[in-house]
């Protein structure tokens, strides 16, 4: 049985394990996050030796406090701040020094509160708010730097500066500086090095994927000023941005694609309602350079880069390339069956009675070997034993699953699923017969799950040339090592059937090619 003490103690262990690891070497506001995970580590270290049945309860608050509510946090301000939300990202940034007490959110506080002033119309105040944040040795001081060029319009200066004094490496890892710098090559008219970067950008290797919004904002910017914005083909991946954002990106893209008179109208109309002075004064800049833009070329060479960035597009740089917060067709129908059956055991029994998860089908090796039974390898597929090893599986499933089968499709998608669960069932079964593993009655949707991480694996080994395949890769062995550790240190937990299904799974992604889309995920 999972037990929630266990699975918070495992949590409060490797994840700030994990985290000292990623930021080992890395100095500036990584030494904060090292901290914190030490700081977890000692609290559910004392727990434990207070008390072990609640060291699980103490150690996840600890990283819930320390770790998971602070990164959620500054994940919302950058994204608030991407889509120029400044005030709103200030309301989040302030609270979050209190949990998270490190100059760099006082810094992005105090930067937030300039562009807020900015967008008042007091750009004089933001830029002295400006002038003791700039630095070129952090992120806050770099962005304090560019947003004062940005203020005064100054977008040859920030080409200058970007490319003399910040070298490629932290260009291409300061993601809320590198919107910036695309936008200032598009600015000055350097299309070809603005898409050049994007896409070194989007292929450079490193231990940490550009996240959602910069890359979001970024790609707005690049198809702006190729003149592409307005005939994207999923415009729901900038749906977060304000309306009035859109509409001013969507005229420069007008303008870029040669379309003078349309281009120039959307930009007149947005100014006539725009309350944003900040957006003002930079509407008021487009219309003066309307005609630089509209004759900025784009070579041929970087227009055939832009169209191969266009047909990789990923919305959602994650580790499993899913789009939306909503499960796809195949993953709402297993998650539904799975809820389905689950409401079966309690009827007829319990989630947790042998006997009820018995009739109802669950894997038992001596059932299937001496009776035949050979049916429950895959009934036990969609049984689980109690509510929380239904919410994990379930969860596994939602975030795994719907970039995988917007790939091959939902109905490869759920041959891959159950087949992944057959082999997993089979593996138990062989190690059975091998008088490796005890007879033990088995259920849940693990195998399978296991089974999609492994098909994930497959894929991208195949396709390990396309944008974010090496990071997912990693990224993936990273999750397989976790789950492993898991494993072992949870007796209750099938090795054999998450192993056998992984196993299987990377098979079937190596030798069964996956459905080629327009914008395929990674």
């Amino acid at each position: 049985m999972l037990d929630l003490n266990h699975i918070l103690l495992f949590i409060a262990c490797v994840s700030p394990l994990v985290m000292l690891a990623q930021t080992l070497r890395r100095g500036g506001v990584f030494r904060t996050w090292r901290l914190a995970s030490l700081a977890v580590l000692l609290v559910t270290g004392g727990a434990w030796l207070v008390n072990r049945d609640t060291a699980g309860f103490v150690g996840g608050g600890a990283w819930l406090v320390l770790l998971m509510a602070p990164a959620s946090g500054i994940r919302r301000v950058s994204e608030l701040a991407t889509h120029q939300r400044y005030a709103r990202a200030r309301q989040w940034a302030v609270p979050l020094r209190f949990l998270h007490p490190s100059g760099a959110l006082r810094a992005q506080a105090e930067l937030l509160r300039a562009l807020e002033l900015a967008q008042a119309g007091n750009f004089s105040e933001a830029l002295g708010l400006f002038a003791p944040l700039r630095n070129n040795h952090t992120n806050a001081g770099r962005q304090a730097i560019a947003q004062s060029f940005r203020l005064r319009g100054e977008w040859t200066n920030l080409v200058g500066w970007v490319r003399s004094e910040v070298p490629p490496a932290i260009r291409r890892t300061d993601f809320a500086l590198m919107p910036l710098y695309l936008r200032a090559l598009g600015e000055t008219g350097v299309r070809d090095e603005m898409v050049l970067e994007f896409a070194n950008l989007l292929t450079a290797a490193g231990p940490i994927s550009q996240p959602a919004w910069s890359y979001q904002s970024s790609l707005l910017t690049v198809l702006a000023f190729c003149g592409r914005l307005h005939s994207y083909d999923k415009p729901a991946t900038f749906r977060k941005f304000p309306r009035e954002l859109r509409d001013f990106w969507m005229a420069t893209s007008e303008l870029a694609a040669g379309n003078l008179s349309p281009g120039l109208a959307q930009l007149e109309k947005l100014r006539a309602t725009a309350s944003d002075q900040l957006l003002l004064s930079e509407i008021a800049q487009r219309l003066r350079a309307a005609d630089f833009i509209a004759h900025a070329p784009l070579s041929q060479p970087g227009f055939a880069l832009l169209h191969r960035i266009e047909q990789s597009d990923r919305p959602a740089p994650r580790v499993f390339g899913s789009e939306t917060r909503w499960p796809t067709t195949a993953v709402l129908i297993f998650i539904g069956f799975n809820i389905l059956m689950f409401g079966a055991e309690v009827w007829f029994g319990g989630s947790r009675n042998q006997f009820t998860l018995h009739r109802l089908g669950a894997l038992e090796p001596w059932a299937v070997r001496f009776g035949g039974e050979y049916w429950r390898m895959l009934t036990s597929l969609f049984l689980h034993y109690g509510p929380l090893h239904l919410l994990v599986n379930l969860y596994a499933l939602f975030v795994i699953g719907p970039g995988m089968e917007r790939i091959i499709g939902s109905v490869r998608f759920a041959f891959y699923y159950l087949l992944a669960g057959l082999g997993s069932s089979a593996g138990v079964l062989l190690l059975h017969l091998s008088r490796l593993s005890r007879p033990e009655q088995l259920v849940g949707a693990s195998g399978c799950v296991m089974g999609i991480v492994g098909v994930w694996a497959g894929y991208l080994v195949r396709h390990r040339h396309e944008p974010f395949a090496g990071r997912r890769l990693w990224n993936i062995v990273l999750i397989v090592a976790i789950q492993t550790a898991f494993d072992l240190s949870t007796p209750q937990i099938s090795m054999a059937a998450h192993l056998s299904g992984l196993i299987t799974g990377v098979i079937l992604g190596l030798l069964i090619a996956p459905r080629r889309l327009t914008a395929s995920c990674s």
